[in-house]
């Protein structure tokens, strides 16, 4: 593993994504992989990332970064 590596529990694959949760907008915002390790988000692999699901009434907002793989 050379990154930091999926905050899901048993995963052992290297995060490309962070996720954070904005509780007053009833939002989960998924993005590039943040430049160092936040509190309060989560580093996703691109397996868990792609996969993400919010509960209903939430919206999901994906952040791409032109010329990525990731969210395609």
């Amino acid at each position: 593993m050379n990154g930091r590596p999926c905050s899901k529990v048993a995963c052992n694959q290297d995060a490309t994504a962070t996720l954070t949760y904005v509780y007053a907008d009833s939002m989960a915002v998924l993005g590039p992989l943040s430049h160092s390790a936040e509190p309060h988000c989560y580093d996703l692999c691109e397996r868990h990332a792609e996969r993400l699901s919010a509960p209903q009434g939430w919206q999901v907002v994906r952040h791409v970064v032109m010329g990525s793989s990731f969210g395609e």
